[in-house]
């Protein structure tokens, strides 16, 4: 079948003529004048792509957006404005958009991103998706049979009976802290009102409250003439999930805890109190309690965000897990490249158990993704298409023995810590993301450190 695509858009002379594109093209269009409309034919059709116009008349293409994440599938969802400023270019993205397209809208501009979303033209997309209640709740991809996702699915379920009680989920990087998150909202009264999800740790401390609470008209340079909502606004109804709490700053930590407290918010610039009815998830890979002692962190706002905590053991203390997390993926990874893959042969499941998973479920999937691009699509997936080490074991063994031991000049806290900085970033390779996580920090701690040691 040729691939759907759904053209939203109020001005009905542009909707028809990008229909009228489309069709030209090959593709199977579909129109809608309003965001309801589209939402509508969405669910009934299951589109391969939403071209969503940022204008529509009774709804943002952002809150469509948000709507259209939680289909399954979701469509590869493009946004078309009339000027992609970069304050509605960084909101689209973080809301999962594709890309942002800016009015006039060129042929080749649109050939170019519908090739990109689409996996292979002219041929739709396979939507066979691996469904075993037993091993996943239906909200989402929340897989394992081990003791320890099973008391966090117990916890979602707790939590998403309550209309508001907050959440903080605990865990190592990779681990799929957001995945319980949004099984939270899933599960909850609030899951046909938007999921948000904002990463604390990606923006500076400004960006990041305007983000959150939005800002008035004239509080920024270059700023909408209008203002702007923030996505406290965006999760209205639904959950606004805070990624990486922990490196929050004292000023937010503060602001954020009157949220919670009060159920009320300011824009930026503002002096008008904005209620907010969101559910508040948050999630750090950081010791909080820790942080709390050190005076990093308010105790009163760990208190209020740690009604209820939900530990995601590292997947190396669940090996059960590896073989349904990697079939999940297999499956999944299978119909989005149009391969039929029957599983993995003998060797390469032993392999996926033997390994250690230091990035957790995040490198087990890209390591599956791999392996099912690389593998024929008529035929089990063999070890060699892994691209695993051999023996990770020995190879663990005979690295650290490579390694020599840590020479140190200055002996100060700031020249050991110089000097670790700098062997790790040796020892990657000088890939900063690497570094961040075998230090075990964040990228943002990290680049501040660097420039930190740079200037001193």
């Amino acid at each position: 079948m040729a691939p759907h695509v759904l053209v939203a858009d109020g001005r009905a002379p542009a909707r028809s003529e990008l229909v009228a594109r489309l069709r030209r093209a090959g593709f199977t269009a579909l129109e809608a004048a309003s965001g309801d409309e589209a939402l509508a034919l969405a669910r009934a059709e299951r589109p391969d792509v939403a071209l969503l116009a940022t204008d529509l008349p009774d709804r943002s293409g952002l809150d469509v957006l948000n709507h259209l994440a939680r289909l399954d599938p979701a469509p590869a969802v493009l946004l078309v404005a009339d000027e992609a400023d970069a304050a509605t270019a960084l909101g689209a993205l973080r809301r999962g958009a594709a890309d942002l397209l800016e009015r006039p809208l060129s042929e080749g501009r649109l050939r170019e991103a519908l090739d990109r979303v689409l996996p292979s033209r002219g041929v739709r997309r396979e939507r066979d998706h691996l469904r075993d209640e037993v091993l996943r709740l239906r909200s989402g991809p929340v897989v394992g049979r081990s003791p320890g996702v099973r008391l966090v699915l117990e916890h979602v379920e707790r939590v998403a009976r309550t209309p508001r009680t907050t959440a903080l989920v605990l865990g190592e990087s990779g681990v799929g802290k957001e995945l319980v998150a949004r099984a939270i909202h899933e599960r909850s009264d609030r899951r046909d009102a938007p999921f948000v999800a904002v990463n604390c740790a990606a923006l500076s401390d400004s960006l990041l409250e305007a983000e959150l609470f939005g800002y008035e008209p004239g509080a920024f340079t270059g700023g909408a003439p209008k203002g702007r909502d923030g996505l406290v606004a965006a999760a209205e109804g639904g959950t606004l999930f805070l990624d990486e709490i922990g490196e929050l700053a004292p000023a937010l930590q503060a602001k954020l805890l009157r949220v919670l407290q009060e159920r009320a918010y300011r824009r930026v610039g503002g002096t008008r109190d904005r209620a907010m009815d969101a559910r508040v998830v948050a999630s750090t890979n950081r010791d909080l309690g820790a942080r709390v002692a050190q005076g990093d962190f308010r105790a009163d706002l760990y208190y209020r965000l740690n009604v209820l905590t939900l530990v995601v053991p590292p997947l190396r203390e669940r090996p059960e897990d590896v073989g349904p997390l990697a079939d999940h993926f297999l499956a999944s990874f299978a119909g989005e490249f149009g391969k039929e893959l029957p599983g993995f042969a003998a060797a390469a499941r032993a392999r996926l158990e033997a390994h250690a998973w230091p990035g957790n479920v995040r490198e087990l999937r890209n390591t599956v993704e791999r392996a099912a691009l690389l593998a024929p699509g008529d035929a089990p997936v063999e070890e060699e298409h892994l691209a695993l080490p051999a023996s990770p074991d020995a190879t663990d063994g005979e690295a650290a023995a490579a390694i020599p031991p840590l020479e140190v000049d200055d002996l100060s806290l700031r020249g050991v810590e110089r000097a670790l900085i700098r062997r790790v970033l040796h020892e990657a390779g000088g890939n900063r993301s690497r570094a961040a996580r075998i230090l075990g920090v964040n990228r943002t701690t990290l680049y501040n450190k660097l420039r930190a040691l740079e200037t001193a």
